[in-house]
């Protein structure tokens, strides 16, 4: 059920490494990745006026031990770090199942 965000990674980037993404989380974590979900959302983070070369990956999955979420990051890092973007920067959020509502037509 981990929902990965992108944010600041070209779509091109992102569909070359998304099978590795998901291999390498899934294998991690023990989850088939086909419980994986992947969005892009483009944005471009500016500060003093000049855009910077910076990744965002929200994952949002049910808690998880620090050193997991540091394997994943590490993981994820090691993913991104060839594509020469200058920073990358991986955060976790907790869902709470019993909130968590899906409606499908």
């Amino acid at each position: 059920m981990p929902r990965i965000v992108a944010k600041g990674i070209k779509k091109a980037d992102l569909k070359k490494i998304s099978g590795e993404l998901f291999d390498t989380i899934s294998n991690i974590i023990e989850r088939p990745r086909e419980a994986f979900t992947l969005d892009l959302v483009e944005t471009v983070a500016i500060s003093d006026g000049e855009e910077l070369s910076r990744v965002r990956i929200e994952i949002s999955w049910v808690a998880r031990p620090v050193e997991v979420c540091e394997k994943v990051a590490q993981a994820v890092n090691n993913l991104i770090k060839p594509l020469n973007y200058d920073r990358v920067m991986v955060s976790f959020n907790d869902i709470d199942l019993k909130k968590e509502f899906d409606f499908v037509k």
